[in-house]
């Protein structure tokens, strides 16, 4: 059996975090384990499986970076935290900015003739949503699900059918204060929450109620909770 990764002490509460934040909120069993890419202090996550569509290579814009090293391949050396450093990719891929989207917010990297899309769940420089989620007028629709959002979860998705009431989340979402992201109880009642982009791809997070947070360290007010409550009971 491989020895555990011996993290610096520093960056071990930070590990336990991030687990437990998408070990909780991944929205199926196989997102349970996570993916992501650390880049000038922001973290970028990327669930396994995304209702939104594929990027094409085509589609990416300039090179933006390269990783330096991954977990997946030298435990030791690149513990999470490590700056250009990637939980599945290896080293050596690069990465590209998306046009259209601050790189702050979204990064495509191309492996295995593949185009993988990362979006940012952390940054500690974010003073609102809007600094965290580069989403505002590219809105088009959002889907609201109680709990989990697993093969188990009965029926699809609801989709927040009001123009008005869709226009109002998305404003609390770029205009919420930001805090340091807190792992979620267990049994922590939540929402998951996708945003579908007009460019067709998706962002998916959770929302978790009692917290009165979105994924990240976003503080949304009540009337936040009041709207989603109304599409998914």
């Amino acid at each position: 059996m491989p020895a555990a990764p011996a993290y610096p002490r520093g960056v071990l509460r930070e590990v336990v975090l991030l687990a437990a934040l998408l070990a909780l909120a991944a929205p199926a069993q196989a997102q349970t384990i996570f993916d992501y890419v650390t880049f000038d202090g922001i973290d970028y996550i990327r669930w396994f499986e995304e209702p939104g569509r594929a990027l094409a290579r085509s589609e990416l814009g300039t090179e933006f970076a390269t990783v330096e090293c991954s977990f997946a391949e030298d435990r030791q050396k690149c513990a999470y935290g490590v700056d250009a450093s990637a939980a599945f990719i290896p080293a050596g891929t690069r990465l590209y900015a998306v046009p259209g989207f601050r790189t702050d917010f979204r990064l495509a990297a191309v492996a295995s003739n593949r185009v993988f899309l990362y979006q940012a769940w952390r940054n500690p420089r974010a003073k609102t949503g809007a600094d965290l989620f580069d989403i505002a007028g590219r809105v088009r629709a959002i889907e609201v699900q109680r709990g989990e959002r697993t093969p188990a979860t009965p029926g699809p998705p609801l989709q927040v059918g009001d123009a008005g009431d869709r226009d109002a989340l998305v404003r609390m979402i770029v205009t919420a204060p930001m805090r340091k992201a807190r792992a979620p109880a267990v049994g922590e009642p939540r929402y998951w929450l996708t945003f579908w982009l007009t460019d067709g791809t998706t962002l998916g997070r959770p929302y978790f109620v009692e917290a009165g947070e979105v994924m990240g360290g976003l503080v949304v007010p009540e009337e936040f909770r009041r709207i989603v409550e109304r599409y998914a009971p």
